[in-house]
C-alpha cells in the first residue's frame, strides 16, 4: 500500500484559516461547491484528509462548513465538549498514522452546553445527573473547569469562556499524553496539535497556538 501524502502542518493550518475566512465572508470555493464530483474518486482511491478536527457535537459547529472544505479534506471527530476518550483517540491515531493527516485541531466553541452543564453541576453538586453517561462526560470536562477556577471567578460573566479555553487546552494535552503514536509523530515534526475557538455568533475561528 502506498504511503499517503502528508503536507507540512503549517500549510494544513493555513488552509483552515483561509477556508474560515471564506466562510465568514460568505464565499465558497469553486472546488468545494463541486465536491460531489469527487465522491467516486475518493471511493476508489481512498482518503487523504490533511487535518483532523476534534470538535463538539453542537449542530452550530460543522467543521467542513466553517472551514470551507470539501469531501475527503478533513477527518472530523465529534463529541460533546470536544473531550478525549479512548475510542476518539483511536480515531485520531488512525487518521494521523494511516491517512497522512498533518494537523490535529481541537475546536471548542462559544456558549458550549457541555461546559455550561459542567459548571452548573459543580456549583450545585447535589443536583443528580439524569444518566451515568452524562456523568462520564462531565467527569472528563470537570478538571478543566476546576483549573479555570484557580485563575478566574466562576461567578463572572466570562467564566464560561475561560473554562472553554481550559477544556481545549486539556484535550490538546491529553492527546499527547495518552497516545504514543501521536506523540511520536509530533516529536518527528510530522504533525502539530493546535487549539481553536469558534465564535458561533460570527463563525470566526481563532487559533490559539500550536504545540
Amino acid at each position: 500500500m502506498s504511503h499517503p501524502i502528508r503536507i507540512p502542518h503549517s500549510e494544513a493550518i493555513q488552509r483552515l484559516i483561509d477556508g474560515n475566512l471564506r466562510f465568514v465572508n460568505g464565499i465558497r470555493s469553486a472546488e468545494n461547491l463541486m465536491a460531489h464530483t469527487k465522491i467516486a474518486e475518493l471511493a476508489s482511491k481512498g482518503q487523504n484528509p490533511f487535518a483532523v478536527v476534534l470538535t463538539c457535537s453542537d449542530s452550530r459547529s460543522p467543521a467542513e462548513i466553517i472551514f470551507d472544505q470539501g469531501l475527503g479534506d478533513l477527518f472530523v471527530v465529534r463529541v460533546a465538549g470536544n473531550v478525549v476518550a479512548p475510542s476518539l483517540l483511536a480515531s485520531i491515531e488512525f487518521a494521523v498514522s494511516n491517512l497522512g493527516s498533518s494537523a490535529i485541531v481541537v475546536l471548542g466553541h462559544s456558549l458550549c452546553g457541555a461546559i455550561q452543564a459542567t459548571i452548573q453541576h459543580l456549583q450545585d453538586p447535589g443536583n443528580e445527573l439524569p444518566s451515568p453517561h452524562l456523568e462520564e462526560l462531565i467527569g472528563r470536562i470537570r478538571p478543566a473547569v476546576k483549573a479555570a477556577e484557580k485563575t478566574h471567578n466562576p461567578q463572572a460573566v466570562d467564566f464560561v469562556h475561560h473554562a472553554t479555553l481550559a477544556n481545549i487546552e486539556r484535550s490538546r494535552r491529553l492527546i499527547l499524553e495518552q497516545s504514543k503514536i501521536i506523540r511520536d509523530h509530533h516529536d518527528q515534526g510530522k504533525v502539530s496539535i493546535e487549539g481553536a475557538l469558534l465564535d458561533i455568533a460570527t463563525g470566526k475561528v481563532a487559533f490559539l497556538g500550536d504545540t
